[in-house]
């Protein structure tokens, strides 16, 4: 994951065993890690060693999280690389603030995170992503095929929102809206029908809890 120079990081978790697994992985690989517990501690950490990575978990508890810990290091260095922590396959599930997660960032599960091949490819994703482009979400998950549009609607549907409340609230057409469920079923391997608004919700909730 490195090169010839030294590189520092910044492992934020409110779960200070993820930090220490982590950090004695990349501490491993060459680098000089600082673990921190809270946002403000990481940020400050990430500013005091110019760490050239953060690695965050989105949900720190109370207070801020990953992703404003992310969003004031990348506003000191754009280039700084992101690997998020989280306990979902399709991070996109949770809703909480997917706009502003960097389309750059890299993930790692949670129930990965002791195996230094997943870690160490996170990294380097991580790391190499202004050279390799633009990268996809974690394969092989139920929403994968979903886009963030179709996420935010599968969470309304799982709220039980009817189609004129999900159109009322997402400003579009009923109709619209009765579209976009149709392709979201396509997408989803789900057969139109009767119970099909029901397997949407099933869907994002099986998500949501690590199914």
């Amino acid at each position: 994951m490195t090169g010839s120079s030294v590189r520092s990081a910044v492992v934020v978790d409110d779960e200070p065993l993820i930090c220490s697994i982590i950090a004695e992985i990349l501490e491993g690989e060459g680098w000089v890690v600082t673990q921190a517990q809270d946002a403000l501690a990481a940020i400050t950490a990430v500013k005091a060693t110019s760490a050239a990575l953060v690695i965050a978990d989105i949900d720190l508890g109370m207070g801020p999280t990953g992703i404003d810990v992310v969003q004031r290091a990348r506003a000191d260095n754009p280039s700084i690389g992101v690997v998020f922590i989280t306990n979902l396959a399709d991070p996109r599930i949770t809703g909480k603030g997917w706009n502003t997660i960097p389309k750059d960032a890299s993930y790692i599960v949670k129930t990965e995170i002791s195996s230094t091949t997943a870690l160490r490819a996170a990294v380097t994703e991580a790391l190499d992503v202004r050279t390799s482009g633009y990268r996809p979400l974690i394969a092989e998950t139920a929403t994968q095929s979903l886009s963030n549009t179709q996420i935010g609607v599968l969470k309304l549907v799982s709220e039980g929102l009817t189609n004129d409340e999900i159109a009322n609230s997402r400003a579009t057409t009923v109709r619209a809206v009765e579209r976009l469920l149709l392709r979201m079923m396509i997408a989803a391997n789900i057969a139109p029908g009767p119970s099909a608004r029901v397997q949407l919700a099933r869907l994002y909730w099986d998500q949501l809890n690590g199914r």
